[in-house]
Protein backbone atom coordinates (compact mmCIF):
# COMPACT_ATOMS: atom_id res chain seq x y z
CA UNK A 1 0.00 0.00 0.00
CA UNK A 2 1.50 3.35 -1.07
CA UNK A 3 1.58 6.49 1.07
CA UNK A 4 -1.39 8.06 -0.71
CA UNK A 5 -3.62 5.05 -0.13
CA UNK A 6 -2.44 4.84 3.48
CA UNK A 7 -3.42 8.47 4.05
CA UNK A 8 -6.79 7.99 2.36
CA UNK A 9 -7.67 5.02 4.55
CA UNK A 10 -6.41 6.84 7.63
CA UNK A 11 -8.54 9.88 6.82
CA UNK A 12 -11.58 7.70 6.13
CA UNK A 13 -11.09 5.88 9.44
CA UNK A 14 -10.76 9.17 11.34
CA UNK A 15 -13.90 10.52 9.65
CA UNK A 16 -15.91 7.42 10.48
CA UNK A 17 -14.59 7.37 14.05
CA UNK A 18 -15.56 11.00 14.62
CA UNK A 19 -18.93 10.45 12.94
CA UNK A 20 -19.75 7.49 15.18
CA UNK A 21 -18.61 9.51 18.22
CA UNK A 22 -21.04 12.34 17.45
CA UNK A 23 -23.87 10.01 16.49
CA UNK A 24 -23.56 8.23 19.85
CA UNK A 25 -23.33 11.61 21.59
CA UNK A 26 -26.55 12.71 19.89
CA UNK A 27 -28.35 9.46 20.70
CA UNK A 28 -27.28 9.64 24.35
CA UNK A 29 -28.65 13.17 24.67
CA UNK A 30 -31.60 13.02 22.26
CA UNK A 31 -34.12 13.56 25.09
CA UNK A 32 -32.57 16.91 26.06
CA UNK A 33 -31.68 18.10 22.55
CA UNK A 34 -34.41 20.75 22.55
CA UNK A 35 -34.41 21.41 26.27
CA UNK A 36 -34.45 25.13 26.97
CA UNK A 37 -34.57 25.84 30.72
CA UNK A 38 -37.07 28.37 32.03
CA UNK A 39 -35.36 31.00 34.20
CA UNK A 40 -36.09 31.21 37.90
CA UNK A 41 -35.44 34.96 37.60
CA UNK A 42 -34.73 37.57 34.94
CA UNK A 43 -31.54 39.46 35.87
CA UNK A 44 -30.96 43.03 34.62
CA UNK A 45 -29.47 42.80 31.15
CA UNK A 46 -27.24 45.04 29.01
CA UNK A 47 -27.16 44.78 25.22
CA UNK A 48 -24.01 46.00 23.44
CA UNK A 49 -24.27 46.79 19.73
CA UNK A 50 -20.97 47.72 18.02
CA UNK A 51 -21.53 49.41 14.66
CA UNK A 52 -19.37 50.45 11.72
CA UNK A 53 -20.94 51.77 8.51
CA UNK A 54 -24.28 50.07 9.13
CA UNK A 55 -26.65 52.91 8.18
CA UNK A 56 -28.91 50.50 6.28
CA UNK A 57 -29.56 48.19 9.23
CA UNK A 58 -28.72 49.87 12.53
CA UNK A 59 -32.22 51.31 13.07
CA UNK A 60 -33.89 47.93 12.49
CA UNK A 61 -31.38 46.25 14.81
CA UNK A 62 -32.13 48.70 17.62
CA UNK A 63 -35.87 48.44 17.00
CA UNK A 64 -35.69 44.64 17.34
CA UNK A 65 -34.04 45.02 20.75
CA UNK A 66 -36.50 47.67 21.94
CA UNK A 67 -39.36 45.39 20.92
CA UNK A 68 -37.85 42.33 22.63
CA UNK A 69 -39.84 41.00 25.57
CA UNK A 70 -37.98 41.11 28.89
CA UNK A 71 -39.48 41.67 32.35
CA UNK A 72 -36.48 43.38 33.95
CA UNK A 73 -34.26 46.37 33.18
CA UNK A 74 -32.91 46.29 29.64
CA UNK A 75 -29.97 48.61 28.96
CA UNK A 76 -29.10 49.21 25.29
CA UNK A 77 -25.66 50.53 24.34
CA UNK A 78 -24.68 51.35 20.75
CA UNK A 79 -21.02 52.04 20.00
CA UNK A 80 -20.32 53.84 16.74
CA UNK A 81 -16.83 52.76 15.70
CA UNK A 82 -15.89 55.75 13.55
CA UNK A 83 -18.48 55.13 10.84
CA UNK A 84 -18.16 57.23 7.69
CA UNK A 85 -21.86 57.09 6.85
CA UNK A 86 -24.97 58.10 8.79
CA UNK A 87 -24.79 55.23 11.33
CA UNK A 88 -24.13 57.59 14.25
CA UNK A 89 -26.98 59.95 13.38
CA UNK A 90 -29.44 57.09 12.99
CA UNK A 91 -28.36 55.58 16.31
CA UNK A 92 -28.63 58.92 18.12
CA UNK A 93 -32.23 59.19 16.99
CA UNK A 94 -32.97 56.48 19.58
CA UNK A 95 -31.40 58.37 22.49
CA UNK A 96 -34.81 59.76 23.46
CA UNK A 97 -35.99 56.16 23.88
CA UNK A 98 -33.30 55.40 26.42
CA UNK A 99 -30.57 54.05 24.12
CA UNK A 100 -27.04 55.02 25.19
CA UNK A 101 -25.00 55.94 22.09
CA UNK A 102 -21.21 56.12 22.35
CA UNK A 103 -18.94 57.45 19.63
CA UNK A 104 -15.28 56.55 19.17
CA UNK A 105 -12.63 56.78 16.44
CA UNK A 106 -12.38 53.65 14.31
CA UNK A 107 -10.52 51.10 16.45
CA UNK A 108 -12.18 47.84 15.49
CA UNK A 109 -14.95 45.65 16.84
CA UNK A 110 -13.03 44.42 19.87
CA UNK A 111 -12.35 47.98 21.02
CA UNK A 112 -16.00 48.92 20.48
CA UNK A 113 -17.16 45.97 22.58
CA UNK A 114 -14.71 46.87 25.35
CA UNK A 115 -15.98 50.43 25.28
CA UNK A 116 -19.49 49.10 25.76
CA UNK A 117 -18.38 46.81 28.60
CA UNK A 118 -17.12 49.83 30.53
CA UNK A 119 -20.69 51.21 30.62
CA UNK A 120 -22.79 48.11 31.32
CA UNK A 121 -24.84 47.90 34.51
CA UNK A 122 -26.61 44.59 33.85
CA UNK A 123 -25.87 41.25 35.46
CA UNK A 124 -25.93 39.67 32.01
CA UNK A 125 -24.29 41.12 28.90
CA UNK A 126 -25.60 40.57 25.37
CA UNK A 127 -23.47 41.19 22.29
CA UNK A 128 -25.42 41.84 19.11
CA UNK A 129 -24.09 42.65 15.64
CA UNK A 130 -25.50 45.80 14.05
CA UNK A 131 -26.74 43.87 11.01
CA UNK A 132 -28.70 41.33 13.06
CA UNK A 133 -32.27 41.28 14.35
CA UNK A 134 -33.57 39.31 17.33
CA UNK A 135 -36.96 37.68 17.70
CA UNK A 136 -39.25 39.15 20.35
CA UNK A 137 -38.73 36.26 22.78
CA UNK A 138 -35.03 35.65 22.09
CA UNK A 139 -33.69 37.14 25.32
CA UNK A 140 -36.30 35.29 27.37
CA UNK A 141 -35.18 32.02 25.79
CA UNK A 142 -31.48 32.53 26.50
CA UNK A 143 -31.30 33.61 30.16
CA UNK A 144 -32.61 30.39 31.72
CA UNK A 145 -29.27 28.65 31.25
CA UNK A 146 -27.66 31.08 33.72
CA UNK A 147 -29.50 29.47 36.64
CA UNK A 148 -26.51 27.13 36.51
CA UNK A 149 -23.70 29.16 38.17
CA UNK A 150 -21.03 27.38 36.09
CA UNK A 151 -22.45 28.72 32.80
CA UNK A 152 -20.46 31.66 31.51
CA UNK A 153 -22.08 32.20 28.11
CA UNK A 154 -24.99 31.08 25.95
CA UNK A 155 -25.17 31.02 22.15
CA UNK A 156 -28.25 31.58 20.01
CA UNK A 157 -29.99 30.14 16.96
CA UNK A 158 -28.45 32.06 14.06
CA UNK A 159 -30.54 32.18 10.90
CA UNK A 160 -29.93 33.90 7.58
CA UNK A 161 -31.93 37.10 7.16
CA UNK A 162 -34.04 37.02 3.99
CA UNK A 163 -31.96 34.72 1.75
CA UNK A 164 -32.49 35.92 -1.80
CA UNK A 165 -30.15 33.94 -4.03
CA UNK A 166 -28.73 30.43 -4.26
CA UNK A 167 -25.57 31.29 -2.35
CA UNK A 168 -27.54 32.70 0.56
CA UNK A 169 -29.88 29.72 0.57
CA UNK A 170 -26.85 27.44 0.85
CA UNK A 171 -25.62 29.59 3.73
CA UNK A 172 -29.04 29.17 5.32
CA UNK A 173 -28.50 25.40 5.34
CA UNK A 174 -24.99 25.92 6.69
CA UNK A 175 -26.15 28.17 9.53
CA UNK A 176 -28.92 25.78 10.56
CA UNK A 177 -26.65 22.74 10.66
CA UNK A 178 -24.09 24.79 12.58
CA UNK A 179 -26.73 25.54 15.25
CA UNK A 180 -27.43 21.81 15.53
CA UNK A 181 -23.72 20.92 15.67
CA UNK A 182 -23.12 23.54 18.35
CA UNK A 183 -25.94 22.09 20.45
CA UNK A 184 -24.41 18.62 20.18
CA UNK A 185 -21.00 20.02 21.17
CA UNK A 186 -22.58 21.59 24.25
CA UNK A 187 -23.21 18.11 25.65
CA UNK A 188 -19.45 17.70 26.13
CA UNK A 189 -18.85 21.37 26.97
CA UNK A 190 -16.90 21.90 23.75
CA UNK A 191 -18.35 25.01 22.10
CA UNK A 192 -15.47 27.06 20.70
CA UNK A 193 -17.21 30.25 19.57
CA UNK A 194 -19.70 32.74 21.02
CA UNK A 195 -21.07 34.19 17.76
CA UNK A 196 -21.21 37.96 17.34
CA UNK A 197 -24.74 38.08 15.91
CA UNK A 198 -26.14 37.16 19.35
CA UNK A 199 -24.53 35.72 22.47
CA UNK A 200 -25.18 36.31 26.17
CA UNK A 201 -22.50 36.40 28.88
CA UNK A 202 -22.43 36.49 32.63
CA UNK A 203 -20.94 39.90 33.38
CA UNK A 204 -18.56 38.47 35.99
CA UNK A 205 -16.93 36.37 33.28
CA UNK A 206 -15.28 39.48 31.84
CA UNK A 207 -13.92 40.32 35.29
CA UNK A 208 -12.18 36.95 35.30
CA UNK A 209 -11.01 36.52 31.69
CA UNK A 210 -10.70 40.18 30.69
CA UNK A 211 -12.21 42.09 27.79
CA UNK A 212 -11.98 41.40 24.09
CA UNK A 213 -8.64 41.15 22.30
CA UNK A 214 -8.68 44.39 20.30
CA UNK A 215 -6.16 43.07 17.77
CA UNK A 216 -8.06 39.86 17.02
CA UNK A 217 -10.15 39.60 13.84
CA UNK A 218 -12.13 36.64 15.18
CA UNK A 219 -12.86 38.05 18.60
CA UNK A 220 -15.97 35.92 19.22
CA UNK A 221 -13.97 32.70 18.95
CA UNK A 222 -11.02 34.02 20.93
CA UNK A 223 -13.33 35.02 23.78
CA UNK A 224 -14.93 31.56 23.79
CA UNK A 225 -11.52 29.91 24.06
CA UNK A 226 -10.66 32.05 27.08
CA UNK A 227 -14.00 31.18 28.65
CA UNK A 228 -13.20 27.49 28.14
CA UNK A 229 -9.77 28.03 29.69
CA UNK A 230 -11.44 29.61 32.75
CA UNK A 231 -13.55 26.46 33.24
CA UNK A 232 -16.93 28.03 32.53
CA UNK A 233 -19.56 26.20 30.51
CA UNK A 234 -20.82 27.58 27.21
CA UNK A 235 -24.39 26.49 26.54
CA UNK A 236 -26.35 26.56 23.28
CA UNK A 237 -30.02 27.38 22.89
CA UNK A 238 -32.22 25.84 20.22
CA UNK A 239 -34.91 28.51 20.67
CA UNK A 240 -33.39 32.00 21.06
CA UNK A 241 -33.38 33.20 17.45
CA UNK A 242 -31.44 35.96 15.72
CA UNK A 243 -31.50 36.76 12.00
CA UNK A 244 -28.26 38.01 10.49
CA UNK A 245 -27.26 39.31 7.08
CA UNK A 246 -24.90 37.14 5.05
CA UNK A 247 -22.70 37.67 1.97
CA UNK A 248 -24.63 37.96 -1.30
CA UNK A 249 -21.77 37.21 -3.71
CA UNK A 250 -19.05 34.58 -3.87
CA UNK A 251 -16.40 37.28 -3.54
CA UNK A 252 -17.98 38.59 -0.33
CA UNK A 253 -18.29 35.04 1.02
CA UNK A 254 -14.65 34.18 0.28
CA UNK A 255 -13.50 37.39 1.96
CA UNK A 256 -15.56 36.64 5.07
CA UNK A 257 -14.50 33.00 5.36
CA UNK A 258 -10.83 33.72 4.72
CA UNK A 259 -10.97 36.23 7.58
CA UNK A 260 -12.58 33.56 9.77
CA UNK A 261 -10.00 30.95 8.76
CA UNK A 262 -7.01 33.22 9.28
CA UNK A 263 -8.37 34.33 12.62
CA UNK A 264 -9.09 30.73 13.58
CA UNK A 265 -5.51 29.64 12.80
CA UNK A 266 -4.14 32.42 14.99
CA UNK A 267 -6.53 31.57 17.80
CA UNK A 268 -5.46 27.92 17.72
CA UNK A 269 -1.81 28.96 17.91
CA UNK A 270 -2.53 31.45 20.70
CA UNK A 271 -4.50 28.95 22.78
CA UNK A 272 -2.63 25.73 21.94
CA UNK A 273 -2.35 25.05 25.70
CA UNK A 274 -6.02 24.00 25.62
CA UNK A 275 -4.88 20.73 24.03
CA UNK A 276 -4.73 19.14 27.44
CA UNK A 277 -6.73 16.44 29.28
CA UNK A 278 -7.35 19.04 31.98
CA UNK A 279 -9.99 20.55 29.66
CA UNK A 280 -11.88 17.31 29.19
CA UNK A 281 -13.34 16.43 25.80
CA UNK A 282 -12.61 19.94 24.56
CA UNK A 283 -8.90 19.44 25.23
CA UNK A 284 -8.51 15.85 24.07
CA UNK A 285 -11.03 15.71 21.20
CA UNK A 286 -12.20 19.05 19.80
CA UNK A 287 -8.99 21.11 19.86
CA UNK A 288 -6.80 18.33 18.37
CA UNK A 289 -9.53 17.56 15.83
CA UNK A 290 -9.51 21.19 14.68
CA UNK A 291 -5.78 21.03 13.98
CA UNK A 292 -5.99 17.61 12.32
CA UNK A 293 -8.84 18.84 10.10
CA UNK A 294 -6.79 21.79 8.86
CA UNK A 295 -3.78 19.60 8.11
CA UNK A 296 -5.96 16.99 6.38
CA UNK A 297 -7.49 19.59 4.06
CA UNK A 298 -4.08 20.61 2.72
CA UNK A 299 -2.96 17.00 2.29
CA UNK A 300 -6.20 16.27 0.41
CA UNK A 301 -5.56 19.28 -1.83
CA UNK A 302 -2.03 18.02 -2.57
CA UNK A 303 -3.24 14.49 -3.32
CA UNK A 304 -6.02 15.83 -5.55
CA UNK A 305 -3.53 17.92 -7.49
CA UNK A 306 -1.27 14.89 -8.03
CA UNK A 307 -4.26 12.82 -9.10
CA UNK A 308 -5.18 15.42 -11.71
CA UNK A 309 -1.62 15.43 -13.01
CA UNK A 310 -1.67 11.65 -13.31
CA UNK A 311 -5.33 11.28 -14.13
CA UNK A 312 -6.63 7.74 -14.25
CA UNK A 313 -9.35 6.75 -16.74
CA UNK A 314 -12.83 7.50 -15.45
CA UNK A 315 -16.13 5.70 -15.84
CA UNK A 316 -16.58 6.60 -19.52
CA UNK A 317 -13.08 5.51 -20.49
CA UNK A 318 -13.08 2.34 -18.37
CA UNK A 319 -16.56 1.16 -19.16
CA UNK A 320 -19.10 0.24 -16.50
CA UNK A 321 -17.95 -3.35 -16.05
CA UNK A 322 -14.31 -2.40 -15.46
CA UNK A 323 -15.37 0.43 -13.13
CA UNK A 324 -17.37 -2.00 -11.00
CA UNK A 325 -14.45 -4.40 -11.04
CA UNK A 326 -12.08 -1.72 -9.75
CA UNK A 327 -14.55 -0.48 -7.10
CA UNK A 328 -12.53 -0.53 -3.88
CA UNK A 329 -13.29 -0.42 -0.15
CA UNK A 330 -12.17 3.23 -0.28
CA UNK A 331 -14.97 4.00 -2.72
CA UNK A 332 -17.45 2.31 -0.38
CA UNK A 333 -16.18 4.35 2.57
CA UNK A 334 -16.56 7.50 0.52
CA UNK A 335 -20.17 6.65 -0.31
CA UNK A 336 -20.91 5.89 3.37
CA UNK A 337 -19.43 9.21 4.48
CA UNK A 338 -21.36 11.11 1.80
CA UNK A 339 -24.69 9.48 2.72
CA UNK A 340 -23.97 9.95 6.40
CA UNK A 341 -23.34 13.66 5.87
CA UNK A 342 -26.66 14.00 4.03
CA UNK A 343 -28.49 12.19 6.83
CA UNK A 344 -26.82 14.24 9.59
CA UNK A 345 -27.65 17.49 7.81
CA UNK A 346 -31.28 16.45 7.32
CA UNK A 347 -31.72 15.36 10.95
CA UNK A 348 -30.00 18.51 12.20
CA UNK A 349 -32.27 20.88 10.31
CA UNK A 350 -35.39 18.90 11.20
CA UNK A 351 -34.50 19.30 14.88
CA UNK A 352 -34.84 23.10 14.68
CA UNK A 353 -38.44 24.17 15.20
CA UNK A 354 -40.32 25.72 12.25
CA UNK A 355 -37.47 25.00 9.82
CA UNK A 356 -37.81 23.03 6.62
CA UNK A 357 -35.33 22.81 3.78
CA UNK A 358 -35.76 21.37 0.32
CA UNK A 359 -33.82 18.06 0.10
CA UNK A 360 -32.25 19.36 -3.11
CA UNK A 361 -30.80 22.28 -1.15
CA UNK A 362 -29.29 19.84 1.34
CA UNK A 363 -27.80 17.84 -1.53
CA UNK A 364 -26.46 21.01 -3.14
CA UNK A 365 -25.01 22.14 0.18
CA UNK A 366 -23.12 18.88 0.75
CA UNK A 367 -21.83 18.76 -2.84
CA UNK A 368 -21.00 22.45 -3.35
CA UNK A 369 -19.66 23.44 0.06
CA UNK A 370 -16.82 20.89 0.03
CA UNK A 371 -15.02 22.57 -2.90
CA UNK A 372 -15.88 25.97 -1.44
CA UNK A 373 -14.12 25.07 1.82
CA UNK A 374 -11.11 24.03 -0.25
CA UNK A 375 -11.18 27.43 -1.97
CA UNK A 376 -11.35 29.23 1.39
CA UNK A 377 -8.30 27.38 2.65
CA UNK A 378 -6.30 27.88 -0.54
CA UNK A 379 -6.86 31.64 -0.36
CA UNK A 380 -6.06 31.55 3.36
CA UNK A 381 -2.77 29.74 2.71
CA UNK A 382 -1.87 32.19 -0.07
CA UNK A 383 -2.49 35.23 2.13
CA UNK A 384 -0.62 33.70 5.05
CA UNK A 385 2.34 32.85 2.81
CA UNK A 386 2.41 36.47 1.63
CA UNK A 387 2.15 37.61 5.26
CA UNK A 388 -0.67 39.85 4.16
CA UNK A 389 -1.94 42.14 6.88
CA UNK A 390 -5.08 40.90 8.62
CA UNK A 391 -8.07 43.06 7.84
CA UNK A 392 -11.68 43.03 8.99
Amino acid sequence: MNATALFEYGLAFLTLYVSVFFILLLLENRHVLKHNPKPSRYPPISIIIPAYNEEKSIAATIESVLAAEYPNKKQIIVINDGSKDSTLAKARAFAKRGVLVLDQPNKGKGAALNNGLRHVNGELVVTLDSDSFIERNALMKLVGFFDDPTVGAVTSVMKVHEPRNTLQRLQRVEYLITVFNRRVLSFINSINVTPGPLSVFRRSVFDKVGGYDEHNILEDQEMALRIQAADYKIESSMEGVVYTKTPRTLRELVRQRVRWHRGGVRNLLKHYYLINPRYGDFGIVIMPLGILSMLAIFVVIAISALTLLHRQPGLLEYGLSNFIYTFSPMHLLGVMIFLGTLAWTYVGIKSIDSETVNPLEILAYVIIYAPLITLFWLVTAFKEAKREKLRW
